[in-house]
């Protein structure tokens, strides 16, 4: 028989990231709002500011927060909060940190986020704290309260790989992701120029198998809802043409495809 808990099905939030997105604040959420997006992804604001346009286009609000001091890391928190906030995303420390000052400044912002009503998700952002799987792997185990935004594209960027080589380690942060950018990397770089492609193809279905076992695990826990958000990037990160640095694809459409996509995807499993 069948229990009614796992009748319930679990949602699956798309969010778009404001970065590259032209205009107003308020432009970029009717925008994002208009394309079917669940909600907007954009760094810590004044709640006055955010809550309104919360209020105004009936979205959700994901806030993005600087984990380098830990007391402004609380108050941002706080703001998250007082706006609306649904979860926040952190980029947190330096790559330059050794590993047991990155413990000792890692624990004190996961004990913060233990005093606030939202989640908080670690970014795998290079240059930052979680730039490579394995010391992310040392810090995941000693650390049973952090949960992770699961950027994997920095990671093969800065292992020039597709992950292969860290199964233990990709599985780790796969059990303790909360949040994913679904952005597509490669050995070489975090964004390929077009996903639509078919040279990039292969790397589009290798992230597709990564995200698929994240929502597998979202819903094993019996998790209400999955966030994802493609967060292509503007040039420099995406790729231009070297003569007129005009961009080779349009991030806004790529990034569609690719919800679209997913949700396709998603909706047949």
């Amino acid at each position: 028989m069948i229990s009614a808990g796992n009748l319930a099905f679990m949602q699956i939030l798309h969010f778009k990231a404001t970065w590259g997105v032209p205009g107003t604040l308020d432009q970029q959420i009717e925008k994002i709002k208009a394309a079917g997006y669940d909600g907007f992804e954009e760094w810590v604001k004044p709640h006055y500011e955010i809550r309104p346009l919360i209020v105004k286009h009936d979205v959700r609000f994901i806030g993005i927060v600087s984990g380098d001091n830990p007391e402004q890391f609380k108050r941002d928190l706080g703001e998250l909060v007082d706006s609306g906030a649904m979860q926040a995303t952190v980029h947190c420390g330096s790559s330059a940190m050794g590993f047991q000052q990155g413990m000792d400044h890692l624990g004190k912002l996961v004990e913060v986020t233990k005093q606030v009503s939202i989640p908080v998700n670690f970014e795998t952002h290079r240059g930052r704290l979680l730039y490579e799987p394995n010391s992310t792997y040392e810090y995941l185990k000693a650390l049973p309260d952090l949960y992770l935004c699961a950027d994997f594209s920095h990671w093969c960027c800065v292992t020039e790989s597709m992950l292969g080589g860290f199964k233990d380690q990709l599985e780790l942060a796969i059990q303790r992701t909360r949040h994913i950018h679904t952005r597509v990397g490669f050995e070489e770089g975090p964004q390929v120029p077009d996903p639509r492609v078919k040279q990039w193809e292969g790397y589009v279905t290798t992230f597709e198998a990564i995200w698929d076992r994240i929502k597998a695990v979202h819903e094993k826990r019996n998790a209400r809802y999955m966030t994802v958000d493609p967060e292509f990037g503007p040039p420099n990160y995406q790729w231009t043409d070297p003569k007129t640095g005009q961009p080779l694809a349009d991030i806004w459409e790529v990034s569609q495809w690719l919800t679209d996509r997913l949700r396709a995807r998603w909706k047949a499993s």
